[in-house]
């Protein structure tokens, strides 16, 4: 039982203790007089004066609505608290807390004015990311819509150059597709609406196929991909979600890497901790390291990138895919050069 469970209990006993004692100091009196008013023994004198009920009874009655009306206002403050902040914060006051307005109390009540403002907290740094997504969806379109409206205007003036402009249009569309096909990804994750089923997954052939997938598009920079694989084993995963999370994560290093560089591709399964690993290793410029964290989230720009032709989701598709296994996923710049990503994820053993 919490600790507002035995304020209220001690409070009431106090109460009740309180009534008890002035009602008795009235009974330790009151049976002698009534009973020699009933039955007077011989040499019996009654007093003068007999003790009156109402003075105890007063006094309990004092007591009772005094320690009453204190119990209630130490429960409807707070309440009271909790209920404005409650209402400003579905105004749209976002920053509403009430730790401070709770004092010193350590009971339920200050528990749940602790938990009010990690919601709301929690509410603000949704609603602050819902804004800077919209903001950079809205950059990111914006950006191909307007290469495309130049390029229709130069078709009008030079109609020679209209083979020319149509393949720019087509460029510009393909981006405006796959970005709206990387948001509808994404938003599934962020709901925890994952693609497909858990289903078994032979790992060896999953990475091996992914792999020899990323280095069609490695060779037309000449960049080598070496890949350290493990044996067949089968797991129990998403398998869409993690072939997203690998396959972002490798192009992501391709997009990076150096021309006539090397990404490192090595795959393990740690049977004690029942965790599968992959690391990748381009030969890259690798990131500041302040925005280590925050390459995971949508439409991160490094000032180092120099890349355009990426949506700017890929990774933090790979975060939400990663964490939707459970699992977990940091990047940490390698002391030669270049970006290392490491990928934990808890899967069972089919």
């Amino acid at each position: 039982m919490g600790r507002l469970f035995w304020k209220f209990f001690f409070v009431l006993w106090l109460t009740l203790m309180t009534t008890v004692i002035f009602v008795t100091t009235f009974v330790e009196f009151a049976p002698v007089t009534l009973l020699s008013t009933l039955l007077p023994p011989p040499d019996f004198k009654p007093p003068q004066h007999r003790p009156s009920p109402t003075l105890p009874i007063v006094m309990g009655t004092l007591s009772s609505l005094l320690f009453s009306f204190l119990l209630a206002r130490y429960f409807a403050n707070p309440i009271r608290t909790l209920q404005k902040a409650f209402s400003d914060l579905a105004g749209g006051k976002l920053e509403t807390r009430v730790a401070t307005a709770m004092g010193g109390r350590y009971d339920e009540l200050a528990n749940l004015g602790r938990d009010f403002d990690q919601m709301a907290t929690q509410i603000g740094n949704l609603m602050s990311a819902q804004q800077r997504l919209l903001h950079d969806v809205s950059h990111e379109l914006r950006s191909p819509l307007a290469r495309m409206q130049v390029a229709i205007g130069l078709a009008q003036q030079q109609p020679e150059k209209i083979p020319a402009t149509l393949i720019r249009i087509e460029r510009e569309s393909q981006r405006i597709s796959d970005l709206v096909g990387e948001l509808l990804v994404l938003s599934r994750l962020e709901v925890g609406a994952a693609e497909g089923g858990v289903g078994d997954i032979d790992l060896a052939g999953f990475l091996g196929d992914i792999v020899e997938d990323a280095r069609f598009e490695a060779e037309s920079n000449h960049i080598r991909i070496a890949y350290s694989g493990i044996d067949d084993i089968i797991v129990q995963g998403h398998g869409e979600l993690l072939h997203r999370a690998v396959e972002n994560v490798l192009r992501n290093a391709i997009q990076h890497c150096k021309p006539n560089g090397q990404i490192t591709v090595d795959a393990a399964f740690d049977v004690t901790g029942n965790c599968f690993r992959i690391s990748i290793e381009d030969e890259g410029p690798g990131v500041e390291e302040q925005y280590l964290t925050a390459i995971f989230q949508p439409f991160f720009r490094s000032a180092q990138q120099s890349k355009t032709d990426s949506v700017g989701l890929g990774l933090a598709i790979a975060h939400r895919a990663v964490t939707a296994h459970g699992g977990q996923i940091y990047a940490n710049n390698r002391p030669q050069g270049g970006l290392h990503v490491d990928i934990e994820v808890p899967l069972g053993i089919g």
